[in-house]
């Protein structure tokens, strides 16, 4: 009978989920060399090739995508095993950009405590380099990120976030003078973005309120103050979106971009609801 190693499992699903043996490293706090040898040894004990290696990318045999699922399968048992004498519980510690949620992020978390009860979560919502900054010292195991630059090659691209020009139903634009706008402070790729799409456009604008947060303009506009570029992924209950009628030029989309650095597979079926969840949200 064949007796399956634990970690050499583990180290399987994430290069295959990862497509990536430095990332696999990275997560298991290993090396490259340690993670192929490992997987090197699983193939042998299981005798059958699991990952084509090329020079352009990591794919799955016809034996690894049948092994895949019975392998995640087996690495929750495991958990579930394990849990029973651990002192600690689980903890899945994620951080989501404020552009992709708004005021209720309760729909991104509707399946967490469903499906794993015992999940411990720590949730954190603010600017993207504030995010990474916590997500490389180890502070979050997890963050939903937009790529604004094509320079961000890391990460896994899990949807495509689209903006509009979000302002009260009742707000109308001047015939002369320029557009109030409610951005965010100089520096932000969200405030960039905005202000090269009404440039490009000819049209004049002027800053009417500066918030640090998609939460902060969304309550100014709701309050009167212009228009903001907000996600249209996210909940904007009290706005309506005004680039057509006040003739505004559209927004670029942006890739959502997840990374990851969780090894416990429990914490990893927690983080896969939530991804799924923020896919749906920005769908089309």
């Amino acid at each position: 009978m064949l007796v399956l190693d634990t970690e050499a499992v583990l180290t399987f699903v994430l290069v295959s989920e990862q497509k990536s043996f430095t990332k696999a490293a990275h997560i298991l706090n290993s090396t490259q060399s340690a993670v192929s040898a490992r997987l090197r040894r699983l193939e042998e004990h299981l005798g059958a090739k699991l990952i084509e290696r090329s020079t352009r990318a990591i794919k799955l045999s016809s034996a690894g995508e049948a092994f895949l699922q019975p392998a995640r399968d087996f690495l929750s048992a495991h958990d579930k095993a394990t849990a029973v004498f651990a002192v600690q519980r689980p903890h899945l510690k994620i951080g989501i950009s404020h552009h992709l949620v708004g005021s209720d992020v309760s729909p991104l978390l509707a399946d967490l405590v469903g499906k794993d009860p015992d999940l411990l979560v720590s949730l954190t919502v603010e600017g993207s380099q504030g995010l990474m900054a916590r997500y490389e010292q180890g502070d979050l195991d997890a963050v939903f990120l937009l790529r604004h630059s094509a320079t961000r090659r890391h990460g896994e691209t899990i949807g495509i976030a689209h903006f509009g020009w979000f302002g009260d139903a009742r707000f109308c634009r001047r015939a002369s003078g320029p557009i109030p706008l409610a951005t965010h402070p100089p520096g932000c790729n969200m405030r960039a973005m905005a202000i090269t799409a009404l440039e490009e456009a000819g049209i004049a604008w002027r800053e009417s309120f500066i918030g640090v947060s998609a939460a902060s303009l969304r309550s100014a506009v709701v309050a009167g103050f212009g228009v903001a570029a907000l996600s249209i992924g996210a909940s904007h209950d009290g706005l309506a979106e005004l680039g057509a009628k006040m003739d505004l030029p559209p927004l670029p989309q942006r890739e959502i971009v997840l990374l990851s650095q969780i090894s416990s597979h429990r914490a990893r079926q927690g983080l896969a609801s939530v991804r799924k969840a923020i896919a749906a949200l920005n769908k089309g």
